[in-house]
C-alpha cells in the first residue's frame, strides 16, 4: 500500500477513525476521573562553603559546594533522613515507601538541592518536604566534620521552604485526554489498516488499473441522492453524474469509431455493484442525442430495469421473445417522448441460461442491432451465474462496473477471467460510488484511451 492509497483509506474510513477518537477521549477522561488525585510540592536547600576571603577560593569553593550538592542529595533518601521524618510527622508509611514519593536532584551547575514530595494531600506533600529538608540539614551537621572552632566548612541552609500547591500535579488532564486521543486513533488506523489487508476492497482507479488492463471510461461519484432518485432525467442536467455518464458516452463512441451502430454489455463481478443502474442512464444519456437507442434486460433471474423506469412488468418481455417465439416490437415499450426504446425481462423463466445463451438471443441480439443505432443489454453479475459470461461472447463489447468498497481485488480479477473464457471483448470500466477524492484525481490524472474497437456480433439473418 503506498502512500496515496494509505490516504484514500483513511479519507473513506474517517468515521471510524471519529468514532475511535471520541473512544480515546472518553478513556482518557475516565482514567483522569478515576485516577486518585496527586500533589507534589518542592523545598530547596543552598550548600555553601564557609572561609571564603578571595576570587581563587571562591572558584574553588563554587566547584566543591556543587560536588557536595550532589553528595547531599544521595542520603536525602536514605534512612537516617526518613525516619525522623516519619517520626516527627506521624506518618504510618515505611522508609521505603516514603522514598518512593520523595525526588531529590541538583539541578546542573548549581549549589541547590530540590525535594519534591508527592502526596494525595497538598498540606502533607508540603509538611513532608519540608521535613525532610530540615533532617537533611540535621544529618548533614552531624555527618561533617567541625573544625577546631566548632564551626563545620560547608553550610546547608533552606532556600525554599514547600507551601500546600493548589493543583494537583496527577493525573494531568490535558495529557490523558491528549494520550487517550492518539491512542484510539492509532486503534482506528490498525483496525482499517488490518480489515483492509483482509478484505482487499476495490476501492481506488490504482487497484482497477492494477487488475484490468482496460481504461476506467468514467468513475461515477456516489451520491446518497441515487438511491431515492436513481436515473438520470431525459435533459441531462448538469450535474456531476449526468457529466459523468456523457463521459461513458463519448468515451465509448470514441472506441466504437466510425461504426455507426453501437453494442455493448453492462455487467459487474458480483451484484449490488449499480450495474442496472449503469445501464439505464447510459441508455439515458444516448438517447439524449437522438440516437435510437435500445435497452434490454436480460438479467432474467433479477430483472431492474422496469422498476427502475416506472414500466408495466406484468407484460411480454426478453424472456418471452427467447421462449415463445413472442415478436420483440410488442415487447419493446418507449420511455416518454424520447428515443430510448427497453425491452424488459419479461415472465421469470426456469432456465434463464439456456435461454439466454439460444439461438434465438444471437438473432435477436443481431435484429436489434440493425434496428437501432445503440443497443445496451444490462446482464447479470459474471461470478453468481454464467449467463453474464454467456452475453459477453455474443454482444460486440463488454463494459464492468466496479463498485467501490463493494467488490475484491480477488473477485475483479476472477470476473475478467471468465471473460477471458468466454472470449468476450472487455472495452474498459466503470468506477461506481467512489469517493468524491477520486473523480478529481481521475480528471487530472488519467484521460482513457480507446485500446480496442467493439467486436461486432455475428451477422444473422433477422428472425
Amino acid at each position: 500500500m503506498n502512500h496515496r492509497q494509505f490516504w484514500n483509506l483513511v479519507q473513506s474510513r474517517w468515521i471510524v477513525l471519529v468514532a475511535f477518537a471520541l473512544v480515546g477521549l472518553i478513556a482518557g477522561a475516565g482514567y483522569s476521573l478515576a485516577t486518585p488525585r496527586e500533589y507534589s510540592a518542592e523545598s530547596e536547600l543552598f550548600v555553601s562553603v564557609a572561609g571564603i576571603d578571595n576570587t581563587s577560593d571562591l572558584a574553588q569553593g563554587g566547584a566543591f559546594s556543587q560536588q557536595q550538592a550532589r553528595n547531599y542529595s544521595q542520603i536525602a533518601t536514605k534512612q537516617l533522613v526518613l525516619a525522623p521524618v516519619i517520626s516527627s510527622l506521624g506518618l504510618t508509611s515505611s522508609v521505603k515507601s516514603l522514598a518512593l514519593n520523595v525526588s531529590v536532584t541538583v539541578p546542573l551547575n548549581t549549589s541547590i538541592i530540590s525535594i519534591v514530595v508527592t502526596d494525595s494531600s497538598p498540606v502533607g506533600a508540603a509538611n513532608i518536604a519540608n521535613a525532610v529538608a530540615t533532617s537533611l540539614v540535621d544529618e548533614v551537621i552531624k555527618l561533617v566534620p567541625k573544625k577546631s572552632d566548632g564551626t563545620t566548612p560547608v553550610r546547608l541552609k533552606p532556600l525554599q521552604n514547600a507551601t500546600p500547591p493548589s493543583d494537583p500535579s496527577a493525573p494531568n488532564a490535558g495529557i490523558s485526554l491528549l494520550l487517550g486521543l492518539l491512542a484510539g486513533v492509532l486503534a482506528g488506523l490498525v483496525l482499517i489498516i488490518l480489515r483492509e489487508m483482509a478484505t482487499t476492497r476495490v476501492r481506488s482507479t490504482d487497484q482497477i488499473l492494477e487488475i484490468a488492463d482496460v481504461p476506467i471510461l468514467a468513475t461515477v461519484v456516489y451520491d446518497r441522492g441515487t438511491a431515492r432518485s436513481p436515473l438520470l432525467k431525459a435533459e441531462l442536467q448538469s450535474i456531476a453524474r449526468s457529466e459523468e455518464f456523457r463521459r461513458l458516452r463519448t468515451n465509448l463512441l470514441a472506441i466504437n469509431g466510425s461504426d455507426s451502430r453501437l453494442a455493448v454489455l453492462i455487467t459487474s463481478s458480483i451484484p449490488r455493484e449499480g450495474k442496472s443502474v449503469t445501464a439505464a442512464n447510459l441508455a439515458i444519456a444516448m438517447a439524449a442525442t437522438g440516437r435510437a437507442v435500445c435497452l434490454v434486460d436480460a438479467d432474467l433471474r433479477t430483472p431492474a430495469i422496469a422498476l427502475l423506469f416506472g414500466l408495466d412488468t406484468t407484460g411480454a418481455g426478453l424472456a418471452d421473445v427467447l421462449a415463445s417465439g413472442t415478436d420483440v416490437t410488442d415487447a419493446l415499450q418507449l420511455w416518454g417522448s424520447t428515443t430510448l426504446s427497453i425491452l424488459p425481462s419479461g415472465s421469470v423463466p426456469p432456465n434463464a441460461s439456456e435461454l439466454i445463451g439460444s439461438k434465438a438471443a444471437v438473432a435477436l441480439i443481431a435484429r436489434l442491432r440493425q434496428e437501432f443505432e445503440v443497443v445496451i443489454i444490462d446482464s447479470p453479475a459474471l461470478l453468481p451465474v454464467t449467463d453474464g459470461a454467456i452475453l459477453a461472447s455474443i454482444v460486440g463489447g463488454t463494459l464492468l462496473v466496479v463498485g467501490a468498497g463493494r467488490v475484491e481485488g480477488r473477485e475483479l480479477r476472477r470476473s475478467l477471467e471468465a471473460l477471458d473464457s468466454a472470449d468476450g471483448s472487455l472495452v474498459g470500466t466503470v468506477f461506481n460510488r467512489a469517493p468524491a477524492r477520486s473523480h478529481g484525481r481521475f480528471r487530472a490524472s488519467y484521460v482513457p484511451k480507446p485500446r480496442r474497437r467493439l467486436r461486432r456480433p455475428p451477422r444473422l439473418s433477422p428472425t
